[in-house]
């Protein structure tokens, strides 16, 4: 165990250079976020936050805006409770009909654009359409077509059965279609100057650097309590400066702050669905060496033994994170984890295992390997997150103890996407749906996007998920996921390391209500229950 402390430490993250602080502090003193007023008990007319990054496509929900988390400019059909349970949005019924090939939405008939157009059925059945004809980050695969009813309901009908498809309803936000186009003729696209129903009306957005907006005086719901809200870009570095200048009320904060206390500041930390693992390449690939080491259920195997997993929270994350086992740990549609003993570096029995299997250090190099292929490959993770960084740094370290060599690289997501299917990557899953089992698991996604990367196949799993989406209801659907479930932890295309908690540094007098369970994304899913923050100095 000491062993492995010392493994821990050594990969910490560096101190920020002096240099680094100086100039950064210099940009952002000078930047358009004034420093906090010496009235601090006051409650401030405009928040400042930092909810993480910026959407590279704009706030244009038919390309992805908003599907981890409240789109703030724009509503959805459907949203979760506290439970994860549904609840009426803009819709005030929904019923399956059809032999489960179409579900009938009921709209409100109070609500309005922030252009004073009310919203009915033809936006809502634009907004899908749309989503259909066009490149998304949303699959619609289940959906044929929308159709507006009457002015105020519409009918999705689907080409198959998918008891997941209400969960498409709570990550859409409805478009004008009197309004959107994908680019005017000034150039300017949709998600840069979005119409919405929303909560909030975006105002400015200076790329690179910030995003204003105000609340939406026609909004039909309950409003928040903040005029204003400001919410600045950049790294992990320039946000926790930020914080420690007193420039911003609200921000993401990375593990590795947490210890760190600000005056005036608490720190927040979130349940969520949010975990991170090692998804394999899973087919061999002549010539390739790393699909011939990843290929082998053996080499998978011995990481059980390899990673200490509590260690890896105690020590790496402060805490602030669980041992994760699967995509979907005590979920409904997951496998029950509640007290299982995280597994134990066991070195012995990782030998053993990797000698029955015929790998051994032949040439004596310090690295195994078996008909003349080495145990050794890359391991990818996203630039930029320290999170992730350490912990592939840290299986590396742990991989070195059985001969198993680990290159970490870091890399953007694009040049990422060219080299996942056949080099492991330090991935990230979690969603309020349990369509996230399907698109990482079913062999129909196989090298398809970030989804089932790896290329894992196996025909019971397709079978199991296949039945889940065709039960007569969700309470049907739960045993089909958790046997596919079975099946895949005795396959391990993953090697599930944590489910990290969502951590912000908040003013103190800044209360964040109640927040909901947050999925994958980090940051602005925050905003779900927006309407209960309060400033509750004085």
């Amino acid at each position: 165990m000491n062993s492995l402390f010392t493994l821990i430490k050594k990969f910490e993250m560096p101190l920020i250079p002096v240099r680094f602080v100086i100039i950064t502090l210099l940009i952002f003193m000078t930047s358009f976020v004034p420093q906090a007023s010496a009235h601090q008990n006051k409650r401030p007319d405009t928040l400042k936050v930092a909810l993480g990054s910026e959407p590279m496509t704009g706030f244009d929900p038919i390309l992805g805006w908003g599907k981890y988390g409240s789109p703030l400019f724009q509503s959805t059909l459907l949203k979760r409770d506290k439970s994860l349970n549904f609840i009426g949005d803009l819709a005030t019924k929904w019923r399956l009909t059809n032999n489960k090939l179409t579900w009938i939405i009921t709209l409100r008939q109070d609500v309005q654009f922030s252009d004073g157009k009310p919203l009915t059925a033809d936006d809502v059945a634009f907004t899908y359409n749309q989503i259909l004809a066009q490149s998304s980050t949303h699959d619609l695969s289940a959906l044929k077509m929308a159709e507006p009813l009457t002015p105020y309901s519409v009918a999705f009908h689907l080409t198959h059965s998918d008891i997941t498809f209400l969960d498409r309803l709570s990550s859409i936000g409805i478009v004008p279609k009197h309004r959107y186009k994908p680019q005017d003729n000034h150039g300017i696209r949709y998600g840069e100057q979005p119409i919405g129903s929303g909560p909030y009306v975006l105002t400015k957005w200076k790329k690179n650097q910030y995003v204003s907006m105000s609340l939406n005086p026609l909004y039909y719901d309950k409003a928040p309590k903040f005029r204003n809200i400001i919410a600045v870009f950049g790294s992990e570095e320039s946000r926790f400066i930020q914080l420690k200048t007193q420039q911003l009320h609200l921000s993401v904060v990375p593990q590795r702050y947490a210890s760190q206390k600000i005056e005036g500041y608490k720190l927040w930390s979130v349940p969520t669905l949010d975990n991170r693992g090692i998804v394999w390449p899973m087919t061999y690939q002549q010539g390739i060496n790393t699909t011939y080491v990843t290929s082998d259920p053996v080499i998978r195997e011995v990481f059980d033994y390899l990673i200490d997993k509590q260690l890896i929270v105690d020590k790496l994350l402060d805490g602030y994170a669980t041992p994760a086992y699967s995509i979907a740990d005590n979920m409904p549609w997951g496998l029950e984890t509640t007290g299982i003993t995280p597994l134990k570096t066991n070195l012995i029995h990782a030998n053993r295992l990797l000698k029955n299997a015929g790998w051994a250090d032949s040439d004596n190099n310090g690295i195994i390997d078996k008909q003349n292929h080495e145990a050794s490959f890359t391991l990818l993770y996203k630039a930029g997150d320290s999170v992730r960084e350490q912990l592939a740094l840290t299986i590396s370290a742990m991989a070195a103890q059985v001969g198993i060599n680990v290159d970490v690289k870091g890399l953007e997501w694009n040049a990422i996407a060219l080299q996942m299917t056949t080099t492991p990557v330090l991935m990230g899953f979690g969603s309020h749906s349990a369509s996230e089992v399907s698109y990482v698991y079913h062999s129909r996604y196989a090298h398809t996007d970030f989804y089932n990367s790896g290329g894992y196949k196996n025909k019971t799993v397709d079978i199991a998920i296949d039945n889940a989406l065709k039960a007569a209801s969700w309470k049907d659907s739960i045993p089909f996921w958790q046997q596919a479930q079975k099946q895949i932890q005795q396959d391990r295309p993953w090697t599930w390391l944590v489910n990290i908690q969502h951590l912000y540094m908040a003013k103190s007098c800044l209360d964040l209500g109640k927040p909901i369970t947050e999925p994958h994304d980090h940051g602005w899913p925050l905003t779900a229950n927006i309407e209960e923050w309060r400033w509750k100095c004085r």
